[in-house]
């Protein structure tokens, strides 16, 4: 995995938003601006892809970083995950690990350190940590109205201001029913209702009567016993797995929880809503799957 990367965040985007080599004032008729891939992957850096609407032998693959500008000159990005685009072109992203790759991301998750971070990279600037300090940094989300970037940060969801570049004090959700993974900015709930709103994913369980994350929540040492001692797979196995797709209000407050009690499709990244189906996406399962949402049930 480490050899041939792993892409958590995609995202089709205008080249001259993004590519330093390719400016906006050359292509004012749009017609020669070309949409690129956007990839966050979680090994190799910030990517972008040209020529995806060629063939194989079409697609570029591009590096546009590696590292924040303040990195040292050996550090390399170590969990690149997700991003979101703001209206002036800037992208945000999240890595969500300094310490542990993708394939260890249960050991970030146990060792407790905020060792996150916000990035913002631009085109003429490179990339600039906005925020550090921040425990695993996931999903991104721009908010309705614009003003500020929602992050999915392990059971909470925090918010970054826009207007002022820098964190909000209070999360915009203080302690979520399940681990979060990524989130998006919808304009109608999952039934078509319209309603301006956001949908996030739930990987486990994060509830009473007992989840190994709950319980492990404030005993540090013993997280550090069970990361030494204890094989990673069997670490995976002892989490509760989940399958939701909670709604979240404008104002953070939660609108409903659907939920598979079978856990068909555990760890449960996003949803996204295409005909009459919803297709659920996962980073651990091998398969996609998708439920016809006149069949969902909250």
């Amino acid at each position: 995995e480490a050899m041939c990367g792993r892409p958590l965040g995609l995202k089709i985007v205008k080249r001259s938003s993004v590519d330093v080599n390719h400016s906006s004032d050359k292509h004012e008729d749009n017609e020669d601006d070309e949409d690129v891939l956007l990839v966050a992957d979680a090994y190799h850096g910030l990517l972008m892809v040209t020529g995806i609407y060629g063939t194989a032998d079409q697609a570029k693959l591009h590096t546009l970083a590696t590292r924040a500008n303040t990195d040292s000159q050996e550090y390399k990005f170590a969990l690149l995950n997700a991003f979101v685009q703001t209206p002036d072109g800037a992208i945000y992203v999240s890595e969500t690990s300094r310490h542990f790759q993708r394939r260890r991301i249960f050991h970030a998750a146990f060792d407790g350190r905020p060792t996150g971070r916000l990035l913002k990279y631009a085109k003429n600037k490179g990339v600039e940590v906005v925020a550090d300090e921040l425990y695993m940094p996931n999903g991104l989300a721009l908010s309705h109205d614009g003003k500020c970037i929602i992050i999915v940060a392990g059971v909470q969801m925090l918010r970054y201001s826009l207007e002022k570049s820098e964190m909000e004090t209070e999360p915009f959700v203080a302690v979520m029913p399940g681990t979060g993974d990524n989130i998006d900015a919808f304009d109608h709930l999952p039934s078509g209702e319209k309603r301006n709103c956001y949908w996030a994913g739930f990987g486990s369980k994060f509830a009473q009567p007992f989840t190994l994350l709950k319980a492990l929540s404030e005993k540090p040492l013993l997280k550090s016993v069970l990361c030494a001692f204890v094989p990673y797979k069997t670490i995976v196995n002892l989490i509760p797995k989940l399958s939701a797709l909670a709604v979240y209000g404008e104002d953070g407050q939660l609108i409903e929880v659907y939920q598979d009690i079978n856990a068909t499709a555990p760890w449960l990244s996003e949803a996204e809503p295409m005909g009459d189906y919803l297709y659920l996406g996962s980073w651990f399962n091998s398969f996609l799957a998708r439920v016809k949402i006149g069949d969902l049930k909250k």
